[in-house]
């Protein structure tokens, strides 16, 4: 047994938790001691249960030590606003952030019931705030939990911050005492902030109150979702059918909540065979990405985060118009499709690192005359508007009921016009595949690809491993291809996988699938996976 191990079981003596330790097998303490769950631009996450590397009270609380001196030390006001999703102990931990925080005299403003990541990441904004805490695992399964962190403007960590709060929980010993002072107010986020999240959404969106002249179904997926996208909708003269919008830490006993599976669909169809539906939209439970299926003459059938973010980029250019400098946001890894039409429209288009904190930072500092137009990741993430920094689901599930309202009003669907932009700017398909690789082989495959793969028409490799294009030291390889294939492979560095992107863009979509199956062997027998 390691000395952390050592360390908890002394100082967890006599109580239940001590005795839940004599419990565990070597195996799982030998897992759940194995190191020090670690925070990073993604913030924390892992899976819930005794142990250091495991989500609890206990990392909970060294975590916010940490956080906390970072906040005392900073420039930024000591103001620090908690939200919290539906998972098992979020409510739990979030009352034990809010309480320390206090402790050390940060004012915290909390919900008192669990609400979106971007309405936290709008409430710092609309309320003037220095930090923020969320207490999610996003979409991971049920046995997770997690705690990100954002600046005062409504961004998530990037990696110097992130580096700074790193270093101070490294620095925190687990089981610190709080420190003696006076408590600091604990102020409850009100129902005027939610009010304005919600209206700045439905003035964003600007619809007429005609009425809704076909049914959609909606699924919070037991998430948060539930307690904003409803009103909306409604706001906005939608009747959708709503379903799963209980809280439920077992998320109805899907395996993983996450809107990009399309298991996670299955009721959600059912409910729209019953009442005619032609699409429906799920939210993940801290209601920052939404997935969208449409109904085919084979059934339902997802369309992608390429897609959506195409779609939505061609929507809002119709009907919203373009000025010089608007701006589209992306990443490395998404699609071909969103900057073929961006740049028809006259959008400037820039691509980021994977990470929808890169959007929300750049965005917060766009060059002299240019303006945020909208942003969007591969993964199902969307933001527009100047109400959240963060990817937010609510605006993004309104905008799409809109679009497609718009194109059926004019008596096509959004597989219709996804086929009319193709046909006029190629059929972009992309794939990810998450590939199991030990991390103790992930540097060899890495290395083997930077010492110059001869890979059939490859004819440009772009290694973002020193910095690239402005970008910040990142361990991801973009290669491109005579085809006009592209791929992007990197590895997970917390987990003993490596994410393999790919993308082709053809003249017939036929072209296309057999072009992006070629690329995929070929990619697949290199990395030998």
């Amino acid at each position: 047994m390691n000395d952390t191990y050592t360390t908890w079981k002394n100082h967890l003596s006599g109580t239940t938790d001590g005795r839940l330790l004599d419990l565990m097998s070597q195996d799982e303490v030998s897992d759940a001691f194995s190191g020090d769950i670690s925070f990073g631009t993604g913030g924390l996450r892992g899976v819930m249960g005794l142990g250091s590397n495991r989500m609890n009270s206990y990392t909970v609380e060294r975590v916010t030590h940490g956080l906390a001196k970072v906040v005392m030390e900073s420039e930024s006001p000591k103001s620090v606003a908690i939200a919290f999703d539906t998972r098992h102990n979020s409510s739990r931990f979030s009352e034990t952030v809010c309480a320390l925080l206090s402790v050390y005299g940060i004012t915290v403003y909390t919900f008192d019931k669990p609400m979106p990541t971007p309405a936290l990441s709008f409430a710092i904004r609309h309320l003037k705030l220095g930090w923020g805490v969320v207490i999610t695992a996003s979409h991971n399964p049920k046995e997770y939990n997690g705690y990100k962190v954002y600046n005062d403007r409504g961004v998530q960590l990037t990696d110097e911050a992130a580096s700074m709060v790193t270093s101070a929980i490294e620095a925190t010993g687990f089981f610190k005492p709080a420190p003696d002072g006076r408590r600091a107010h604990i102020i409850a986020i009100g129902s005027d902030v939610e009010t304005a999240y919600r209206e700045q959404i439905i003035s964003f969106a600007q619809r007429d109150k005609k009425a809704f002249n076909y049914p959609f179904v909606y699924s919070a997926l037991h998430g948060t979702g539930a307690n904003v996208i409803p009103l909306v909708l409604e706001q906005l003269g939608f009747s959708p059918r709503c379903i799963q919008q209980t809280p439920d830490g077992d998320f109805g006993g899907l395996m993983t909540p996450n809107p990009e599976e399309p298991s996670v669909y299955a009721e959600a169809i059912e409910e729209a065979e019953k009442c005619g539906a032609r699409f429906l939209c799920a939210t993940d439970p801290d209601c920052d990405r939404v997935g969208v299926m449409v109904k085919t003459t084979r059934g339902f059938e997802p369309l992608t985060g390429n897609q959506l973010g195409a779609l939505l980029i061609d929507y809002l250019a119709q009907t919203r118009g373009v000025s010089p400098g608007d701006t589209v946001i992306t990443t490395i890894v998404s699609g071909m499709l969103g900057e073929y039409i961006s740049k028809s429209y006259g959008l400037d288009f820039v691509r980021l690192l994977t990470g929808f904190k890169y959007i929300g930072e750049y965005t917060e500092h766009l060059p002299k005359g240019k303006r945020f137009f909208f942003g969007y990741e591969e993964s199902y993430g969307f933001l527009a508007g100047d109400g959240a920094r963060d990817k937010d689901a609510v605006i993004a599930t309104a905008l799409i009921a809109l679009m497609v309202d718009f194109y059926d009003k004019n008596g096509m669907t959004l597989l219709g016009r996804w086929s009319e932009l193709s046909e006029k700017y190629g059929f972009c398909l992309e794939a990810l595949h998450s590939l199991q690789v030990p991390q103790s082989k992930q540097k060899k495959i890495m290395d083997k690809l930077r010492s110059g793969v001869a890979f059939d028409g490859l004819v440009k490799a772009e290694d973002y491993m020193p910095g690239l294009n402005g970008l910040p030291p990142s361990n991801v390889l973009k290669l491109y291809f005579e085809s006009g294939g592209w791929a992007a492979i990197r590895p997970s560095g917390t987990e003993p996988k490596i994410k393999l992107y790919t993308g082709v863009c053809e003249k017939t979509h036929a072209g296309a699938k057999a072009s992006l199956e070629s690329l995929n062997d070929m990619i697949m027998s290199v990395l030998e996976v």
